[in-house]
Parts: structure tokens; sequence; C-alpha cells
């Protein structure tokens, strides 16, 4: 039969040693990336009717909703954007065109989530672009509201459908 010694705390210390001086790490970098997703606005696509007036003698004023302006920023962090709008002039089937300088937008109250400020200015004159809402924001966000288009009518404008184009854009 085999008797085995142990030689008390000396081994412990030793295999412990041993093992200690065995022990190795290596480190991993590790990295994610965000990318910026997109600004972009929407606006009413079909026709939009503002009203009927009798043609008069005098000039006058014909207004409406053009309905619900969104801005979505999916960039993330802070950002900056400014809404504008332009319109064409308003051409009738026959006779001469109401033009886009008698034509003014109203922005109106403007509902936003919570991590953008947004504020609107009123254009008198839609000749060309006119800048209608900023906004900064702190992260994901969307902004919206529901401008009023009004439209100067000259005196003595012939009877008629008239049509024009309102483009909005965001930068």
């Amino acid at each position: 039969m085999r008797k085995y010694v142990l030689l008390g705390g000396t081994v412990v210390l030793a295999a412990t040693a041993l093992f200690s001086s065995l022990t190795a790490e290596a480190s991993t970098p590790v990295t994610f990336t965000l990318t910026a997703g997109a600004l972009s606005i929407n606006a009413p696509t079909a026709s939009v009717s503002l009203g009927t007036q009798v043609a008069l003698a005098t000039s006058s004023t014909i207004s409406g909703s053009l309905g619900a302006v969104t801005v979505t920023d999916q960039r993330g962090g802070v950002t900056t954007w400014t809404a504008s709008v332009i319109s064409t002039a308003f051409t009738p089937t026959a006779g001469p065109a109401d033009p886009a300088s008698n034509v003014s937008y109203v922005p109106g109250v403007i509902t936003s989530s919570a991590t953008v400020t947004a504020t609107g200015t009123s254009a008198s004159d839609l000749t060309g672009v006119s800048p209608v809402v900023a906004g900064s924001s702190g992260g994901i966000s969307s902004a919206s509201w529901n401008p009023v288009i009004a439209i100067v009518v000259p005196a003595d404008y012939a009877p008629g459908v008239y049509a024009a184009s309102i483009t909005h854009s965001v930068a």
C-alpha cells in the first residue's frame, strides 16, 4: 500500500504560483456605427380646392387650408432644418393668370414632437422660394402644420377654374 504525504502549505502555494503565471489575456476592440436617417417633407398631393367666389369689379381675396404638411427628421443628434414653399401662377383655362406674387402662406399652429422646436413665418409673395418654418432638434423628431393659402384676385378677372402648384421643400 502506498502512502502519500502532503507537505502542507508549501505545495498549495507552489501550485497557485504556477497557475498564476500561466494566465493570459486578449482584448478585442468592438465598435458599432450609427448612420443618419433622412430629412423629409410630406404635403398633400391631391388637388385642394380653396373654395368658390363670384367674380367682382373690385379686388378680393380667396383663402383656405392646404392640408397637413409634416417634416420628419430622422438624422439623429442635434440638427436644424428649414421648410420652404414656392408657387406657380394660378392659371385659368382662358384669360390672364393670377401671379404667384399674389399668393400668401400662413403656417398656423405647429405641432411638434418633444425633441424639436419649430417656428413659423408667414410669406406674402410665393414667386421665389420662401422659408416658412424653421426647426431645431435634439434627436429624431417631427413637426406638422396646416397652412392657410390666400390669393388676391384682381378686379374683373374672368370666371373659371384657376390652378397652380404649391411646392414644399426642406433642407
